[in-house]
């Protein structure tokens, strides 16, 4: 929130300071270092302020904080599939994949001749005729 010139005036000669905005989550006076969003109005003094709890630092991972590996792409979440597992078993609730992968890492080699189709019977004709031949 801004400040009007007579507000920081007030400031500068009560706490020796002159502050122009005021953080919208805590109320903290914000100096030179600001945190704010493209198209919100809104100022943060800090980026916990600013995302909530679960703030990080970007390039750093979510779980143990530690510096993301150079091979991981922007966006990354977590430094590798340990502490990704962790996470999730932190977090509590099965979360469901998008996709119905097999794996993350490598497909199954059995993963292209299985389409998910109904089981042939004999001689790739369809299991209906088998109750047929049965009777014969």
């Amino acid at each position: 929130m801004r400040l009007t010139a007579k507000q920081g005036y007030a400031l500068l000669d009560k706490h020796g300071s002159f502050i122009t905005e005021i953080c919208d989550a805590c109320g903290k006076g914000i100096g030179p270092i600001r945190f704010t969003r493209r198209g919100d109005s809104e100022v943060w003094c800090s980026r916990e302020c600013r995302d909530g709890a679960d703030a990080r630092e970007p390039g750093t991972c979510r779980l143990c904080r530690s510096r993301l590996p150079e091979a991981k792409k922007r966006g990354a979440l977590f430094c590798d599939d340990a502490c990704r597992k962790a996470a999730q078993r932190e977090n509590g609730k099965q979360q469901t994949p998008r996709t119905p992968e097999l794996s993350r890492t490598k497909p199954s080699i059995y993963a292209g001749f299985s389409s998910g189709k109904r089981p042939a019977g004999i001689s790739g004709c369809p299991i209906a005729i088998s109750p047929v031949l049965e009777q014969m």
